[in-house]
């Protein structure tokens, strides 16, 4: 099993590839062929606005194809610096189409998680995964994100140590304490046998020895089973 921060490496290189082909999907490019890094790719917020334009289209007229057809992104334009908040607007737009969509605040990413170096990229991730689900649930016509075998299998991969360790010692604590159950009524018959034994035994010494001394056998007995 791979250590958290492993896990957590494991999950984000999985997510990012996935984004990757989603967001392609939609704008009609591949974008791997830009050989430029998720974060660098999202940075400047056309992405995220093209691909917002591309959902709403989508939902108001079905699968039917848009007219326009915008043309593909180069790396300048990608990677160019871009004046005032245009990019931090056109991220806002992506975000305001993720809330349109159905979409909690808790599922969305912060704007800064894009426009800066070091910003939450997994974050990022997730929510573009959970836009995708939304998609699919009203019926818009979007790439599929991750099929369920790919699903299971990014699960199994970046199952951590610490998460694993803990499900165990649950399950064994729970065993626990069924088997301590399962012995304490193995032996109350048990029990039950040793006090038939010692009466039986007592009311016959009463009868040799007398009630006095019969009766005082009892508590001093013991039975080994």
């Amino acid at each position: 099993m791979a250590s958290p921060s492993k896990a957590k490496r494991v999950e984000e290189k999985y997510l990012a590839e996935r984004t990757l082909v989603w967001l392609g999907g939609l704008t009609k490019q591949n974008l791997a062929d830009l050989n430029l890094a998720l974060g660098d790719l999202l940075r400047n917020g056309k992405v995220l606005k093209r691909v917002a334009l591309s959902v709403e289209i989508k939902a108001v007229v079905g699968s039917g194809k848009s007219k326009e057809v915008a043309a593909p992104f180069s790396v300048e334009d990608l990677t160019g610096e871009r004046k005032g908040f245009a990019g931090v607007l056109d991220i806002e737009y992506f975000l305001k189409t993720c809330r349109s969509l159905g979409l909690k605040d808790t599922q969305l990413f912060n704007a800064s998680d894009v426009t800066t170096e070091g910003g939450n990229l997994l974050r990022v991730c997730r929510t573009i995964r959970s836009l995708s689900l939304s998609c699919q649930e009203k019926g818009i016509v979007a790439p599929v994100f991750e099929t369920g075998k790919q699903a299971v299998e990014a699960r199994r991969r970046s199952m951590s140590r610490e998460v694993t360790s803990s499900k165990v010692t649950k399950l064994l604590g729970l065993e626990k304490a069924s088997e301590g159950g399962k012995a304490s009524e193995r032996k109350r018959p048990v029990a039950a046998l040793y006090g038939l034994a010692v009466g039986l035994v007592v009311a016959v010494a009463c009868r040799i020895l007398g009630p006095r001394k019969g009766a005082a056998l009892g508590p001093s007995m013991t039975f080994h089973f």
